[in-house]
């Protein structure tokens, strides 16, 4: 299963923040609660409840060798920054390539993967298609107010809507500044993805005898067949 935390689905003007929103800190909430229930946690950023703090490339490799193993595998993925990830794969065919492979490993290895971005329709199509759950958080001051300014040091909640499937009322109300603990809303955040291209053997050059060169052969006392 896929889940994003975005600010908002498109470009659009809207009163919504796409920075400083609450994406990454609902996920960490979303996290938590998997790591409460006795799954094992894997992010590409520090929190405080991480199994392994890995980049994304890592995990995959990661799960493919459980899989070969065939160890137990019990784990949720934390990944912020999605759409840089998937973007640094270059080509539209290679990032449709990873995308389709990635997703349908997810489904035979029953392991959910968390992301957030910053614009939904931003990233690659079937990723979006791919995503079965989409919540929009949005920030709140104590007071009732929506908050859009992305460096406020006031506390806050967060609502947290669900997009898709669609839910008018709010699936969640968390506070900011208790779940901010769990993780460093500052780190800098280095991670890419790069597809491993496999070399296909070369294959070995011919050389095509005439059959006037046979008919030399033969003449000199050369014998073709190895006898």
């Amino acid at each position: 299963m896929l889940m994003a935390f975005v600010g908002r689905m498109d470009d659009e003007l809207t009163d919504l923040c796409i920075r400083g929103n609450g994406k990454t800190c609902s996920m960490v909430f979303y996290g938590y609660l998997y790591h409460k229930k006795g799954y094992k946690i894997w992010s590409n950023f520090k929190t405080s409840f991480s199994d392994k703090i890995i980049g994304f490339q890592e995990m995959i490799n990661t799960l493919r060798e459980m899989k070969k193993r065939n160890e137990e595998i019990r784990v949720v993925l934390l990944v912020t920054e999605m759409q840089d990830l998937i973007n640094s794969l270059g080509s539209t065919t290679e990032q449709t390539l990873f995308v389709d492979s990635f997703a349908n490993q997810l489904r035979k290895l029953d392991v959910d993967c968390l992301f957030d971005t910053q614009i939904f329709k931003n990233i690659n199509v079937r990723l979006r298609r791919h995503t079965e759950n989409i919540r929009i958080p949005i920030k709140y001051h104590l007071n009732g107010q929506q908050c859009n300014f992305d460096r406020c040091q006031k506390k806050h909640y967060i609502l947290i809507y669900s997009q898709q499937p669609y839910k008018i009322n709010p699936l969640r109300k968390i506070r900011a500044y208790e779940v901010g603990k769990l993780y460093d809303s500052k780190e800098m955040i280095i991670d890419k993805l790069e597809i491993i291209k496999e070399e296909k053997p070369k294959e070995e050059k011919i050389k095509k005898i005439s059959e006037e060169e046979i008919i030399t052969f033969s003449f000199l006392g050369g014998n073709l067949s190895g006898d």
